[in-house]
């Protein structure tokens, strides 16, 4: 009889537990992701808009949003303290051609919840991890969709501010 209270217990609890925020989209998680990771795609060394050095990786496998297919672009961050493959992900974007915008809008609110603020081209969430922007449209047929992790604030006010 103990075992099966146990049991029911476990079951029960297991099923009550609230699901894990993501911390990214498929391979790319922030906190984890290196550009080690990396095998696929054309990566080199870049510089950022605020003149930090990273890695730039590009045509990477692509991410399907909503119907459509979306190119993907990582961005690792490269200070003495990293090196090419412990460097950490600082940034994801997929861009959406023949983007529909409530679909992409959708597909976010599928894997992230409601949005945090939406505004007529623009779409943000965030969570405990992560914060993103759908910029619906970018430019006409094409969305631009934005992953950052909540330690690259200055990026984050900058986009905003855009």
């Amino acid at each position: 009889m103990k075992a099966l209270v146990v049991v029911a217990a476990l079951v029960f609890g297991a099923c009550s537990q609230k699901e894990a925020e993501p911390n990214g989209l498929g391979p790319y998680h922030f906190g984890h992701t290196t550009a080690g990771s990396i095998h696929d795609g054309n990566c080199r060394p870049d510089t950022a808009r605020d003149g930090r050095k990273v890695i730039w990786c590009m045509a990477l496998p692509p991410i399907k949003v909503g119907k459509r297919v979306a190119e993907v672009d990582a961005y690792f961050l490269l200070t003495p303290e990293y090196t090419e493959k412990t460097a950490p992900l600082i940034e994801v974007q997929l861009k959406v051609r023949g983007c529909v915008e409530d679909d992409a809008v959708q597909w976010m609110r599928e894997r992230f919840g409601p949005p945090i603020e939406n505004k007529s081209t623009r779409v943000y969430w965030k969570n405990s991890f992560l914060w993103a922007a759908a910029f619906v449209p970018s430019e006409p047929g094409r969305c631009l969709i934005r992953f950052l992790p909540l330690s690259e604030n200055a990026e984050i006010e900058r986009i905003k501010a855009e």
